[in-house]
């Protein structure tokens, strides 16, 4: 993870998927521009739920897409705000792994590019109509476990009263 500073915020690059998740394809590779986009926005989905979603001066995650000699290259950058931000983001709670959640919204993500490929590729005809729809790729959080929801909320309130405890000791101290 790369970090940068600047006066009101820090950036730390994670990548365009969890670290311990392979690369699906390879930069350069044809179709990796639209997999690895794919897979940034169910990066950055799965952080959002996973730092309970906060409010974007807080901390926010951005897709950037970074020209190189092969196309663009992904990643997904956590904007940490000063004070508050700080507690709220822990780079030890980036998950390293999918969750069941991001596996749902990939399989329907890489469904949808086949369908696009076998459509340009005249493999299907133009008026075909997929099951589960063309639109926007669908919302698949409701199919998380409530208890690591939970784990995950409590796992951000304790480290903000962990961090008000400390500035409140360290204050009885002056």
């Amino acid at each position: 993870m790369s970090q940068v500073t600047t006066s009101m915020a820090r950036e730390v690059s994670l990548g365009n998927r969890p670290k311990n998740e392979p690369q699906f394809i390879a930069p350069g590779e044809p179709q990796y521009g639209e997999i690895a986009r794919l897979d940034a926005f169910i990066f950055k989905r799965y952080l959002d739920r996973v730092f309970w979603h906060p409010r974007p001066d807080v901390l926010r995650f951005e897709v950037r897409a970074n020209p190189s000699p092969v196309g663009s290259i992904y990643d997904v950058v956590a904007i940490v705000g000063k004070g508050e931000g700080e507690v709220w983001f822990a780079e030890d709670a980036v998950p390293t792994r999918w969750d069941y959640v991001a596996i749902t919204e990939s399989t329907d993500g890489l469904g949808r590019l086949q369908r696009e490929k076998a459509k340009a590729d005249g493999r299907l005809p133009e008026d075909y109509v997929p099951f589960v729809g063309d639109g926007p790729l669908q919302d698949y959080s409701n199919l998380e476990n409530p208890e690591e929801v939970e784990q995950r909320r409590w796992a951000v309130v304790n480290r903000l009263r962990e961090a008000n405890r400390l500035a409140r000791h360290a204050a009885g101290k002056r």
